[in-house]
Order: structure tokens, then sequence, then C-alpha cells
């Protein structure tokens, strides 16, 4: 088996497309025979393969932007023998002399026009559509995304398959001392900052809980840039409440998230849309109960989590959720650390990669 990946998501930095492609590439070796496990990862720097990829791999340069890249690079690479397949995220190389395998994680812009620029909306609708119609297997990440797709670009659902993210936490879950009066309440947020992730409601549900005389301390992981960041930033700079304490962290070692987890006491998501919600799924295999936004495809992880399934619309609906769950914290700490280990055994890279070698079969990809 030889597979060909674009991998030029990696020279971009982390992401949730190169946590996907991370952990499907590292869990591939494990899943089939070592000598048939060919990886061939394209990008334009080693040093950012080698910095998301700890198996053994072929390293093939490729420089250029998205239009060079897929007019040129990708084809001329998908000419080198023994090649069986090429796997792009979103877009699929407009030439290509082997198969091509398309990972569309969502179509949100479509759903949510009103969250993405016009030209956003247009370059990406006609690029993603063509991939999806036009690509030897379509895979996406939830059942959520599969419905969409099919619905936005005319596409019968049972042309695309299903390959949810997963997580990789091993160990018992950290023991928390229980907050009293005069203990922070802990809270975290993982993602990157846009208007539809709402961490300003995050910091209205932190200056809450102080104003009723409960400590709180609110830490923000994800890239931080841009005009929403500024003005979440700014929001906290006018509004806080004393005894809110509130850190962003754009820059986090894996080693420093599970720390972080391991000291938090609730996890918050109140974010808009999702294609699939994976720092949900991160949470709950840490055993750290949610407060989740129950809408798109983060309603297929009821179940997974321990907490809040919140399903109101408004700032004022989520804060009481909020508020609701820390008055139920040590019940619901019990919950997440019965759901922990189904959670992890749910959600497996070496399962995904399974999958994924059992959807090229199925498809005619491999033999």
């Amino acid at each position: 088996m030889k597979l060909l990946f674009d991998c030029h998501t990696f020279d971009v930095g982390p992401q949730g497309t190169s946590t996907f492609l991370a952990g499907l590439l590292n869990a591939l070796p494990c899943t089939v025979e070592p000598d048939r496990a060919d990886l061939v990862c394209a990008a334009h720097d080693p040093a950012s393969i080698a910095r998301f990829v700890d198996v053994q791999h072929q390293f093939r340069a490729m420089s250029g932007g998205f239009f060079a890249r897929n007019f040129g690079a990708i084809p001329r690479l998908t000419k080198e023998p023994g090649i069986h397949a090429v796997v792009s995220q979103y877009v699929r190389p407009f030439r290509s002399h082997v198969p091509t395998v398309s990972i569309i994680h969502d179509v949100l812009f479509l759903d949510f026009p009103t969250l993405f620029g016009w030209r956003y909306r247009m370059v990406r609708r006609l690029l993603f559509g063509w991939a999806a119609r036009h690509s030897d297997i379509v895979i996406t990440v939830s059942d959520y995304s599969r419905n969409r797709i099919a619905h936005h670009f005319g596409i019968a659902t049972d042309r695309i398959d299903v390959l949810p993210n997963a997580v990789e936490v091993t160990g018992p879950a950290p023991a928390r001392p229980a907050p009293d009066a005069t203990t922070p309440i802990r809270l975290l947020y993982v993602s990157r900052f846009e208007t539809r992730k709402r961490q300003h409601w995050c910091v209205a549900a932190a200056n809450a809980l102080a104003a009723s005389g409960r400590p709180v301390e609110l830490i923000f992981v994800g890239d931080a840039r841009g005009a929403y960041a500024d003005s979440v930033r700014a929001t906290i700079a006018t509004d806080l409440v004393p005894g809110t304490d509130i850190r962003i962290l754009s820059h986090v070692s894996n080693a420093d998230l599970n720390s972080l987890f391991a000291g938090t006491d609730l996890f918050l998501f109140p974010s808009e849309c999702e294609g699939f919600g994976i720092p949900v799924i991160e949470a709950a295999a840490h055993g750290v109960p949610c407060v989740v936004a129950a809408n798109t495809a983060v309603a297929e992880l009821r179940g997974r989590y321990a907490g809040v399934a919140f399903e109101g619309l408004t700032c004022a609906a989520f804060v009481g959720a909020v508020e609701d769950a820390v008055t139920r914290l040590p019940a619901l700490r019990e919950e997440a650390a019965i759901r922990m280990p189904e959670t992890r055994a749910a959600y497996r890279w070496p399962e995904v990669a399974r999958s994924f070698i059992g959807i090229l079969r199925k498809r005619g990809v491999l033999a």
C-alpha cells in the first residue's frame, strides 16, 4: 500500500485538519502490515512533517500556493510508480494519475453564511463542490457533515463515507480536589478564536460566577489573532468582575494541554456550529465534565461526555447552564469518570485508520 498525502496543512500549523491528518498518518503503520504501509507526505518543509508525523514516511517537496500545488506539484507526484491513491483535505488535485480521496470536514460556510465572508463562501462552494462530485472517494467526519455535503452539492449520501476524529489520551483520570467556596472554579475552552466559537459567552459565564461570590479561573487555548480575538480581549479588559482570572494561551504543547485538562473543573464549548467537535471528546477523554452547545455535529456526541447539553440560543441561557453545572459538579465528576474509558474506546486512531483502509477497499482503491 503506497499512499500520497497532501500535507500542506502541516506547513500552516496546528488546526483541526492537522490534528486529523496527523492522527490518521501515525496510526496507519500499526493498522496494516509494516511492509505494506508506504506513506508519502508532500509539503513545503520537511520540518513541518516532522512536527506532526512520528512514523516512518517519505517526504516529497511541494512548493507554491493552492493552484501551483493542485495543478502542478501533486499531479506530478501522482505519476510516481506504485502510488495507489492521493489523499487531500477538502480539495482534490485538478489532475491526477491515481484515484483521489477528498476529506471534506464540513460545509459550515454554506449552512451559516452570515458567519463567513462572501468571497470565502464563493470560492469554497466552487472548489469543495467540484471535489465532492469528482473524487473517487469522499470522506467526512460526522453524519451531520455527510448530510449537508450531500444536500449542498447534489450527491447521494451513500457516496460519502464517515470517518470520525479520535483522541489519544492514556492513563487514569487525575485526582481533582473538590472546590470549596474559596477555591477558584477552573474553566477551560480549547479552540481558535472565531465569532462562531463564542468565546465571549465564556467570559460572561466566568463573570457571572465571580459576581455570585465564586472565584473563577478561565483559560482559553487557541489561535487568538484577528478582530474577534481583539474584541474578546477588550471585553476582558473592560468588563472583568473582581475574582475572575482570565488567560489566553495561543501556543500550547500537547504535554501542557494535557496538564491543563488535568487541572480543569469544567470544560466549556458554546460553539454555534461544528463539523465534529473534537475538543468535547478530548475533554471527555480526560474525565472533565462539559457544558456543550448540542447543535450541528456536536449533537451526535451526546452520551460521550458528562455535563450539560445546552440547547439554548442566548448567552444568558448558556450562563445559566454553566451555573447549573457548577452546582452539580461533584455528581458530574463521578459521571465523567465513568464516561472517560468509554469515550477513549470509542474514538481511537487505530480504529479510524482501520476504517480508512476499509473504505479504500470497499471503494475499490485497494485490493
